[in-house]
């Protein structure tokens, strides 16, 4: 098994991967190296990062022999500039990092600009259902794992020039296929232990920046000064046992280890994230 990693520190590498873990999952896990050092943001433009901050990156994983790996969100027009500036910094700096993208305008935008760049289909492209109430009557999760579910889309990601899925756990199975697709297979990548149960546009911490009446409405249109930096916030639902954490505009759930058992066969790569973020 190969590992990527997703760090509170991205500076500090561990010698085993199973180490950004918590304690109780680092036995059910299996061994093998870390290849790749995650950066960026899935699920919120206002924490892409600027060019600086990224190449470094770039720089501290190609000093540790990773390959730098951007995640990037959906995103608003200027957030797709945004992307395109910073790409566009990363190139004319000689560095060349693998792009996960989770919005079809960032995948058009590296097929007509940035074709060189390995592109990774992030998990929010997945549009299985990850409800965490589903593990409340069977915790060991029920994914049946039917590869012929999202086989057509499989195909179009493919003929697309796109080279690995990535993907949580979620409750209906079947979106990594079998890894024998056609002639040339995608790389299959899990991302655990944190799995996003729900994010959005409206950030209840950004909102919370504004005075009683104005939070969400103001929130859309201003810059974001990021107060989901740093660690994320527990969160209780009265519907679920499941530990919740917030992070900016999304909310996170840590998966039960039976259920991520069961999806191990079918990933060549697991994504660790050391705490949920957005």
């Amino acid at each position: 098994m190969e590992y990527g990693l997703r760090l509170t520190d991205p500076t500090v590498i561990p010698p085993d991967p199973r180490a950004a873990f918590p304690a109780a999952w680092r036995t059910l896990l299996p061994a093998g190296r870390a290849v790749a050092l995650y950066f960026g943001t899935e699920f919120c433009e206002d924490r892409l990062p600027e060019a600086a901050e990224a190449g470094a990156l770039c720089t501290a994983a190609r000093a540790h022999g990773l390959e730098p790996t951007l995640a990037t969100p959906l995103v608003s027009p200027d957030g797709l500039r945004r992307i395109d500036r910073l790409l566009a910094a990363l190139v004319a700096r000689d560095q060349r990092p693998a792009v996960v993208f989770n919005d079809w305008g960032v995948l058009g935008l590296l097929r007509e600009r940035y074709a060189h760049l390995p592109r990774r289909a992030g998990r929010l492209v997945n549009r299985s259902l990850r409800d965490p109430r589903g593990y409340r009557d069977a915790p060991d999760g029920g994914a049946t794992h039917d590869a012929s579910r999202y086989a057509r889309v499989r195909a179009l990601l493919r003929d697309m020039g796109v080279a690995a899925l990535e993907t949580d756990a979620d409750l209906e199975g079947g979106y990594l296929g079998d890894g024998g697709d056609a002639q040339r297979p995608l790389r299959r990548a899990l991302h655990l232990p944190y799995t996003y149960a729900a994010s959005g546009r409206g950030c209840p911490l950004k909102a919370a920046l504004y005075p009683d009446g104005g939070g969400f409405a103001k929130a859309f249109a201003d810059p974001c000064p990021a107060p989901c930096r740093g660690k994320p916030l527990a969160a209780r639902r009265p519907d679920t046992a499941l530990p919740h954490w917030r992070a900016g505009n999304t909310l996170f759930y840590e998966l039960p280890r039976g259920a991520a058992g069961t999806w191990l066969d079918r990933a060549d790569r697991i994504v660790v994230h050391e705490a949920p973020a957005p």
